[in-house]
This record gives structure tokens, sequence and C-alpha cells, in this order.
């Protein structure tokens, strides 16, 4: 009797709001998260874990015994980057996944529309997003995010000729083949970052040349970029490796 209390206590501080799939209906490698609404007490982050079971994603944790209900809160459990297909997730309140889950939950992941256009525009077939750098010449780096629908951002943080830190960022930029990426240069100055008030007045933002990146790996450099780019009339290319995390 009192494991079945325990239980039933247990899945109704689980079920304290409807979980949603975010993003609703999500593209292939779109980051998906379950969002779950919670007791700030009994929930336990740290002993959250994700299985996969075929199409089907057994959500597991610990909960805490609580004798008062804690505060109601928001938590993002990360499924995963998914192919298109068909998703079952399974929710339990328990690190035993062979029982009746106390949520269960579906989603489809939906391919993008394609642009009905021959030849079709080039786009790449894997993730290029990370903090690339020279692992010789340490101090500047190149932080890139790429989206699902394979737009591309990049911000240069590097060394002027005085040694004073600059920042650049790369934007609107296309994809020329599958590993190949080109975009515009700008320079950002702004207010100082610690003072009373920000005064969005301060921002500049001015174009400063182009850069190109081209993450074709020639065997036996396996995991190597090119980063070529001008910037203030002056020319530079770096080899550039991903920082792993």
């Amino acid at each position: 009797m009192k494991a079945t209390l325990l239980a039933l206590a247990l899945s109704g501080a689980l079920a304290a709001g409807a979980s949603q799939i975010v993003p609703a209906t999500p593209i292939p490698f779109e980051p998906v998260n379950l969002r779950m609404t919670v007791d700030g007490c009994a929930f336990v982050p740290t002993t959250v874990r994700v299985r996969a079971d075929g199409n089907t994603l057994k959500v597991t944790q610990h909960m805490n015994n609580c004798l008062v209900p804690g505060p109601v809160e928001i938590a993002d459990v990360r499924l995963g980057s998914l192919a298109a297909g068909s998703y079952r997730v399974e929710v339990f309140a328990s690190q035993d996944s062979s029982g009746t889950p106390a949520e269960t939950l579906v989603f489809q992941v939906v391919p993008r529309p394609e642009a009905a256009v021959f030849p079709p525009p080039a786009r790449p077939i894997t993730d290029y997003s990370g903090l690339w750098g020279n692992t010789q010449e340490s101090g500047w780096g190149l932080s890139l995010h790429q989206s699902a629908t394979d737009v591309m951002f990049g911000a240069l943080f590097v060394y002027d000729d005085t040694t004073a830190p600059e920042w650049f960022t790369f934007q609107g930029g296309r994809w020329e083949s599958a590993t190949r990426w080109t975009a515009m240069v700008y320079r950002t100055t702004g207010p100082f970052y610690a003072a009373p008030t920000f005064d969005p007045r301060l921002v500049l933002i001015q174009s400063a040349g182009a850069a190109t990146i081209d993450f074709q790996q020639a065997a036996g450099q396996e995991g190597r970029a090119r980063l070529s780019y001008t910037v203030d009339g002056r020319q530079d290319e770096k080899v550039i490796t991903r920082t792993p995390m």
C-alpha cells in the first residue's frame, strides 16, 4: 500500500502540468526538447535519463519523496536532433521504464519543404557548429552556429595590430557547395559592457570585408577546415579545427 501511495504521489508531482514537445513540429535535425511542468521539490534534474527504444524515447528519473509540494518549475529535457519520422515519448516517475508511463506524447519530425528549382540549391549534409581555431595559435577563435535550416552565423574574436581585442561577425552567408560557405564580415563596436545603462545609439556595425570557410576534408586531414577572409583590405588564410567540447 505504501509503495502504491508513493508511486501515486510521484506521478502527481510529475503531472503538475501537461508536458509538451518543443518545437511542436520539428524539422529534421532540429534540437527537440521535452518541456515539463514539475514540482520543484520532487524533481531531481541529475537523475533524468533519456533512452531510445526504436522510435520510442523513454525518459526516466528518480524523484524525491517530499512531504509538501515544492514550487512549480519548468524543466526542458533534451531529446536529441532527430531524423524525419514518427516518435513516441514515454515519461516515467522512476528509473524503471518497464511499467506504465506517467505520461505519453507523440510527435512528428516533418521534412522541411524543398525549393522546386533545378539544380537544387547547395546545402550542407552535416552540422559545423562549434568553436574553431588553430591549436598552434591560442588567443583567437571562430564560433560558428548552424541552424537546422542550414543558416550559419559566425563570430570571430581576434587581436588587432596593437594587440587590442576585436570582434567580427560573419552574416548573410550562403552555401556555394555542401562544404563551402561564404559570408560578409562586419565589425561591431559599442558602449562599455558594465556601464550603468546601455545606450543602443553607441552600437556601430560596419561592413569590414568577406570570408569563406571551406570544410572539404582530405584523406589524413579529417576534421580540418580552411578559413579565408579579407578585413579592411587585408587578406589572411588559416587552417582551423573544431575544439572538442
